[in-house]
């Protein structure tokens, strides 16, 4: 039976988890002559294999989980395979900074995904920061089409688009094993990147290039995955949001000190402008939290990153008293 984890222990594994995937771009930068497909492939593969590992060793059967996996669980795995494609193609035509800060915008997809697929209300305080995300995103663009790549621009708009719907999936549905969405994501990204490879240059790398991909698909992806899956149902979604931003800052970092890339003044007044709407709308929904009495009416929402981005009611329980006076 897998331990039950406090909100301090969640936290410190989420924010591990957060620091573990900054790692992922530099990886990436990091090979010799390996193209964007061959990478993803070696990644994929490497993603796939250690999961089913972990799940092994977890005295679980990996082919049965993935197959008694729900819809929504492998639906959710094939968006992991889409994100996993889009990330790895996206940076290598545009900068780290510009692709991991597109991704902050991932909780209003989600929000416009569940509005649309679950009827569910989004709030007020979530369209602002929604408005402000998408001027931030405007700004980004703006100065990323003058001097980047059209192509590796418009893919990393998409990416957080996936991960919007990758996260209303997962919420929406128990999660019975936390790695079945990797396995599936890492064997279909996998099959699809050596589709592309293979009529080719193939999939003949250098060893450093398939121990970088080993590393930020095996490690950094295979292992830490399935535990942010796993911790984050022991962390409040304001915290959770807070902890993952350690990627976004983490990331450019890492490759400004080693690879010596340096984002447009664009990418970091756009990035700084949804980092500002994300940090925002998590305050208020921490503050929300704090202010809301046990015995106030219970939310259900979908917590993607930042905060609650829609909320639904409890049903009413038949009240069981006057039933029991009328008869």
């Amino acid at each position: 039976m897998a331990p039950t984890l406090s909100r301090f222990q969640g936290s410190i594994v989420v924010l591990i988890c957060g620091l573990s995937f900054s790692f992922g771009p530099l990886t990436f930068r990091a090979v010799d002559e390996a193209d964007a497909w061959q990478y993803l492939f070696w990644r994929c593969s490497a993603t796939a294999v250690l999961s089913i590992i972990i799940i092994c060793l977890a005295g679980h059967n990996p082919f049965r989980s993935v197959i008694e996996a729900g819809r929504n669980q492998i639906i959710a795995g094939l968006c992991t395979a889409a994100m996993f494609t889009l990330f790895i193609v996206s940076l290598s035509r545009a900068t780290a900074a510009f692709v991991l800060l597109m991704q902050c915008t991932s909780p209003f997809y989600a929000a416009l995904f569940s509005r649309i697929l679950l009827k569910e209300p989004v709030e007020r305080k979530t369209l602002i920061a929604m408005t402000l995300s998408i001027l931030g995103v405007g700004v980004m663009v703006g100065g990323n089409l003058g001097s980047g790549d059209a192509i590796g621009t418009t893919l990393a708009i998409i990416l957080p688009m996936f991960l919007g719907g990758y996260t209303v999936l997962v919420r929406s549905s128990p999660i019975r094993d936390p790695g079945v969405p990797v396995i599936i994501g890492g064997i279909t990204g996998a099959i699809v990147a050596a589709a592309v490879s293979l009529p080719g240059p193939g999939l003949n790398v250098p060893l450093n290039d398939v121990m970088m991909a080993f590393i930020g698909g095996g490690v950094l992806i295979g292992l830490f995955a399935p535990l942010w899956n796993y911790a984050h149902r022991f962390v409040p979604a304001a915290d959770v949001s807070l902890l993952l931003i350690s990627e976004v800052i983490a990331a450019p970092i890492w490759l400004w000190i080693w690879m010596n890339e340096t984002p447009t003044s664009s990418t970091l007044i756009g990035g700084g402008i949804c980092l500002a709407a994300v940090t925002w709308l998590t305050r208020q929904a921490a503050r929300s939290t704090q202010n809301s009495s046990r015995f106030s009416k219970r939310i259900h929402g979908l917590y993607v990153g930042a905060a609650p981005i829609f909320k639904r009611p409890d049903l009413k329980k038949p009240n069981t008293e006057t039933r029991d006076r009328q008869e």
